[in-house]
């Protein structure tokens, strides 16, 4: 007996899923979309919003199986790129205006790096410029607001507050349905052509990143990411890739709040020094999406994380340049504002302030002459305009000279995690042997094709384009009788 049935079900309504949920309607397919949560939104709600365009496709594809370092085949980037080539124009079928992303800065440090984040690496002159969905509110809201708005025109319906807890499938006709918890009770619900899982990673599984990321992370995004997907699949057989891959950046954490508050600098005037109190990376050099690597670091002698947390240094001229937390995305966007001077966070306590660096350097538990030290080198670098440790730009070296002084602990926090089961170019799961497990389908970061090197802005990119492939090929299954 089934409780419900549709010929495409889709388990998660993010991006990819309500991208799914339109391109199964749209080829005239009866969709049902669940999802575990009160409303919808995702990580894509919650993220900056930003779109690959590229200006070279065969380029792009290289540049993209290389940072996958080989492994994501070819012909699944090959999918990706061709299909998300229309990204911008579907979105404008939809009814959405796409502008270009504006890169901002001061005084040459870019707030965020333009292009391509890895510019090094064959093929990279191949990437265009982000776009993004224009809108009344930030980053991906005015993007979901477009997805969302289509579902509900095409009166797809979703059964909110229901969790998929266990695939059903049957020989030979494949993945026939699941079981979902809905309402506190058990149902059983019929996919008559398929299943399209798209129910996000595991930021919120703090086993699961023991497991598979070696570590802890905070996270910045949906608190419903919590994996269930990925055991979904793997309880079929599934094979996992990038199961050790994220895109993490760094974030402050304080007991008031459940959530990382995303970390950014506003002025160039600032270091980052680990436990020890010396510098370890070139601070205004690296893709935010990749800061996770650097601060990874295990002394092997003490098998301690140095720099977990580690802090930023800066001074009274970047306090007073802007924000240094950055709460216009992610979930903690909806409860708290950062203060546009952080005068309210140096009250709170969550920016240690002092009227000299060794005073400093107390509060936050370093040797004031170690700290002291490495910011006396570091202006050394700032008079030459040469820094000879990390290479950071010349544009960049602003000294740290106005007190007050001050310092917040950062730490590795998760903006969304990629592993779960390996796709095929045609969104299909596949088993342990490279096999499609019938009528299984899979979009966005659950199983992303995306590897250790995030590249940024393919996340969102790649839950429209596998959002749509995985939608349609699903509609195109035949129907069970």
């Amino acid at each position: 007996m089934w409780d419900y049935e549709a010929d495409v079900v889709i388990i998660g309504y993010g991006g990819a899923g309500a991208t799914a949920a339109i391109a199964a309607s749209d080829a005239r397919a009866k969709v049902l979309i669940l999802e575990k949560n009160p409303q919808g939104g995702g990580n894509t709600k919650y993220s900056g919003g930003s779109i690959r365009t590229y200006l070279d496709l065969e380029k792009v594809v290289d540049f993209f199986v290389t940072v996958c370092e080989g492994t994501t085949e070819r012909d699944v980037v090959e999918s990706f790129v061709n299909e998300s080539t229309q990204n911008p124009d579907w979105l404008t079928g939809l009814g959405a205006e796409t502008v270009v992303s504006q890169e901002t800065g001061t005084e040459g440090y870019p707030i965020r790096l333009p292009g391509a984040a890895f510019p090094h690496i064959r093929g990279a002159e191949g990437i265009g410029p982000r776009v993004h969905v224009k809108g009344a509110e930030k980053g991906g809201r005015n993007l979901w607001a477009v997805l969302s708005r289509n579902v509900e025109a095409r009166k797809i319906p979703v059964m909110y507050s229901t969790s998929g807890t266990q695939l059903i499938i049957e020989k030979p006709e494949g993945v026939t349905g699941l079981i979902a918890t809905s309402a506190e009770k058990e149902v059983k619900i019929r996919a008559k052509r398929g299943v399209v899982l798209s129910c996000g990673g595991f930021e919120y599984n703090p086993s699961m990143h023991l497991n598979y990321l070696g570590q802890n992370f905070f996270s910045l995004g949906h608190p419903g990411n919590t994996g269930e997907g990925i055991l979904m699949a793997a309880e079929l057989g599934a094979d996992l890739w990038h199961m050790n891959a994220v895109a993490a950046t760094f974030g402050y954490k304080f007991p008031e709040i459940d959530f990382a508050i995303r970390h950014r600098m506003p002025h160039a005037s600032f270091v980052y020094v680990d436990q020890s109190g010396k510098r370890f990376m070139d601070e205004t050099g690296l893709d935010g999406h990749a800061m996770w690597a650097p601060m990874s670091y295990i002394d092997m002698k003490t098998l301690q994380r140095t720099r977990i947390p580690s802090y930023v240094i800066f001074d009274e001229d970047t306090r007073v340049r802007g924000r240094v937390g950055w709460t216009d995305s992610g979930i903690v966007s909806e409860i708290y504002q950062w203060s546009h001077d952080n005068s309210a966070e140096v009250q709170k306590g969550w920016i240690k302030a002092a009227e000299s660096i060794a005073g400093l350097a107390a509060q936050i538990n370093i040797r004031p002459d170690y700290l002291q030290s490495t910011i006396s080198q570091y202006h050394f670098y700032c008079t030459g305009r040469y820094d000879a440790d990390f290479g950071r730009s010349p544009g960049t070296l602003v000294p740290i000279a106005r007190p007050p002084f001050y310092a917040i602990a950062i730490w590795p926090s998760i903006i969304n995690t990629q592993g779960g089961p390996k796709r095929n170019a045609r969104a299909q799961v596949l088993d342990v042997r490279g096999r499609p497990i019938k009528r299984l389908y899979s979009a966005g970061e659950l199983g992303s094709l995306w590897h250790r090197n995030y590249p940024g802005g393919g996340n969102v990119s790649e839950a429209l384009a596998f959002g749509r492939i995985a939608g349609r090929n699903a509609a195109a299954e035949s129907p069970m009788a």
